[in-house]
């Protein structure tokens, strides 16, 4: 997908919300000029500005990188298709896949997390934001931090929290890969 086709899906997006494009501008926390840039192909955005975008527009930023529409509701991504996106903590290792093609004016969201061996667990930030959040582990023992409570989850155990509270999902060993899966309700 080239910068013209996310540039088209930005500006589809923004007119289908009724956004103008100095609105879109302040929710994203950018210039109207450097948007309309964007939108018109002039200027391609950096992957941290283009997540700041789809925050602002309520959308996952896999969003801009979909090929197809479903026109039936259904959204099918079989396991050799899914995309690797980027993701808050893409550049401490960890690696986000899509398991569902979001819908626009969808408020659910949800993805593969897969946690590398090296990487350091003092290195990972505390994340918090709005709307619901379950985990379910499909590999590996991780430590589980939400606010100033820590909890080990292992291979099948699930967490379901509000989103809200700073928390954060770190390995418990340094062997070995851990996956979760995240479903995110956002409000």
């Amino acid at each position: 997908m080239d910068y013209s086709e996310i540039a088209q899906k930005i500006k589809e997006l923004r007119t289908k919300k009724r956004l103008s494009i100095q609105e879109l501008a302040d929710k994203a926390g950018l210039t109207p000029g450097y948007l309309s840039k964007i939108e018109n192909s002039e200027k391609p955005p950096p992957i941290p500005t283009l997540s700041k975008i789809a925050y602002a527009l309520n959308v996952h930023i896999s969003y801009f990188f979909d090929d197809e529409k479903s026109e039936s509701g259904v959204s099918l991504v079989r396991k050799g298709e899914r995309k690797e996106i980027i993701g808050d903590l893409t550049q401490i290792g960890y690696r986000y896949e899509t398991v569902i093609q979001r819908k626009p004016d969808s408020h659910l969201n949800s993805f593969i997390l897969t946690l590398p061996p090296e990487v350091d667990p003092q290195s990972v930030p505390y994340n918090s934001h709005d709307g619901e959040e379950l985990i379910y582990v499909i590999e590996g023992v991780m430590i589980f931090h939400y606010g100033d409570s820590e909890y080990q989850v292992s291979e099948g155990d699930s967490l379901y929290f509000p989103a809200t509270s700073p928390h954060r999902i770190v390995r418990a060993t340094k062997t070995g890969s851990a996956r979760v899966l995240s479903v995110l309700f956002l409000n």
